[in-house]
């Protein structure tokens, strides 16, 4: 079977370890998440000629049902326009953000979580009350959440030399000069949080577009350059922040810049003083996705499987192929929001692009959820719902299951793995890429169940399933000179009817990025289509 299969008994340590006198068979093994040989057939080019049987007509063509394309889809029903076809490439939507099932319990494929939004940010507040996540307002209009979205404590350990440590700083052991170093980290980060600067503008926001431009030269420089210069040399430290740029970005301190490290930190307002919360489900932002698809109410104007494989933006032209039957379709469209990767646009285009091939780099990430018949434990702080080692290159694991109620709670839990391919430029990228790609079930699988045991010894006897995900390109990478630089304001820029709208051309791979890019392309085409948005967020793009 190509995208599932059982492990037998010499398939790797997955199948030797699970297998023994008075123990379990070993796990199911599978491929989940997006097809790579359908990128292939677009990157050849295989499927781009031959019959059309079907023309349609639409107003709005949105290509990508990841959260940019949902959420254009979302907002153009809110404003009252029906006449919108969606194309995805895949079977199920959802991009980066897409979610699976185990037996034990749904999880993410890929992006987990969102932070509650800082104030400024009305239309994303609007959709998560649609959504029921935002259940009413306190009496100073504050949004109350609903218990069962926030993450639930503890949030975050870390484990090095053994044992399991609250929160995500290694601060065991460390010295005095170690401290006073972290502690000034904390005091830059106050001296810069809730500022603005001389255009009015706070120095960091969400969009990243709406930052001042009092500090965009930072975008120049390394995240780890920068640190240099403010005497920031602190191991302990630096790896707190690289594990946060590998997390967000899946860039070292080296490859992240400056301001985008910042970021991080600045645009939502410091975590010890905003008083927000995670947002989380079991199956991640998955859950959000389909929240906006659903209130779209694109019925068979969503098509599932639908590769597009030419686009002639002038004329507003898409041509596209379904796998599954081989059909073939012809749409016309007086408006179309490319929601899907924009180094993909590239290749397909009619005429050339605007945007020089390679002038954007995605890091290709593995991600794993696995089903554990027992909880992990461990020496130290107990279980949390991310669970980070010191050591080695993975990200550690969250805890799908670590919501659930206690009355609710059944024994087990799925953990799902997260590692960036991180290179330090196209070639080294190009390397992870085939890396991941190449390699086979046995080989991922077995590299994630030796991750999960050096924090968890005897924890391969304990997993009955493994789905293993691997995106080639699943993050745009903000390096040095990326966010406001010419390549990015070539890459978002409309070519004739078209609107690239992914959050690769925002230069931040975050959900309120897609978001946002993805309402802001909706409001747009409605601009070029001589439509208003007669609603109370006609006006709701942050500055």
């Amino acid at each position: 079977m190509k995208r599932r299969e059982f492990l037998g008994a010499t398939a790797g340590t997955v199948a030797s370890a699970a297998c023994g006198p008075g123990q379990h068979s070993p796990p199911l093994v599978e491929f989940v998440g997006p097809d790579p040989e359908r990128g292939h057939h677009l990157r050849e080019g295989t499927w781009r000629e031959g019959p059309v049987h079907e023309t349609i007509h639409t107003e709005v063509a949105i290509v990508g049902g990841g959260a940019a394309g949902s959420a254009a889809a979302w907002r153009l029903r809110r404003a009252g326009l029906g006449d919108v076809h969606l194309f995805e490439l895949e079977d199920d939507v959802g991009g980066t953000a897409r979610g699976g099932e185990l037996p034990r319990s749904r999880h993410p494929l890929g992006a987990h979580y969102l932070p509650t939004p800082p104030p400024g940010c009305p239309a994303l507040e609007r959709l998560l009350e649609e959504l029921g996540v935002i259940l009413g307002r306190d009496a100073h209009g504050r949004p109350e959440y609903a218990p069962s979205a926030i993450a639930a404590a503890p949030l975050e350990r870390h484990f090095g030399r053994g044992r399991w440590y609250e929160g995500l700083y290694p601060a065991a052991g460390e010295t005095a000069d170690e401290a006073a170093q972290w502690a000034r980290w904390h005091a830059h980060l106050r001296d810069l949080d809730g500022r603005r600067g001389a255009d009015g503008r706070p120095l960091f926001a969400i969009p990243v577009a709406g930052s001042s431009a009092e500090l965009r030269h930072l975008d120049a420089v390394s995240f780890a350059a920068y640190l240099d210069d403010l005497g920031l040399v602190s191991e302990r430290l630096r790896w707190a922040l690289d594990y946060a740029c590998r997390d967000d970005y899946g860039c070292t301190l080296a490859q992240t810049s400056a301001f985008a490290g910042l970021h991080h930190f600045l645009a939502r307002g410091l975590e010890e003083t905003r008083g927000g919360f995670l947002l989380t489900w079991p199956e991640g932002n998955a859950r959000l996705v389909r929240g906006m698809l659903e209130r779209a109410d694109l019925g068979d104007r969503l098509h599932r499987g639908a590769a597009v494989v030419a686009v002639d933006p002038h004329a507003g032209e898409l041509r596209v192929h379904r796998p599954a039957d081989g059909r073939r379709l012809r749409v016309q469209a007086k408006a179309i929001l490319w929601a899907a990767p924009r180094f993909v646009l590239g290749r397909l285009l009619v005429g050339a692009d605007p945007l020089p091939a390679g002038a954007l780099t995605y890091a290709p990430w593995l991600v794993a959820s696995v089903d554990v018949r027992t909880a992990p434990r461990g020496i130290g702080a107990r279980l949390a719902w991310d669970n980070v080692p010191l050591a080695g290159p993975s990200l550690g694991y969250v805890v799908a299951t670590h919501g659930e109620s206690a009355d609710a709670r059944r024994p087990g839990a799925v953990l799902t793995y997260y590692e960036p391919l991180c290179g330090d430029g196209p070639a080294e990228l190009a390397a992870q890429r085939l890396r991941l790609l190449a390699g086979d079930l046995s080989t991922w699988s077995d590299h994630v169940v030796a991750a999960l045991a050096a924090m968890h010894p005897g924890i391969a006897s304990e997993i009955s399933r493994i789905a293993v995900t691997r995106w080639g390109h699943a993050m745009i990478r903000p390096v040095p000179g990326l966010l406001f630089g010419e390549s990015l304001a070539r890459a978002r820029a409309p070519i004739g009817r078209l609107r690239p709208c992914a959050a690769d051309v925002a230069g931040l791979p975050l959900f309120e990025e897609a978001f946002y890019q993805g309402c802001g392309a909706a409001l747009a085409a409605l601009a070029d289509l001589g439509r208003s948005a007669p609603d109370a967020l006609a006006d709701e793009l942050p500055a």
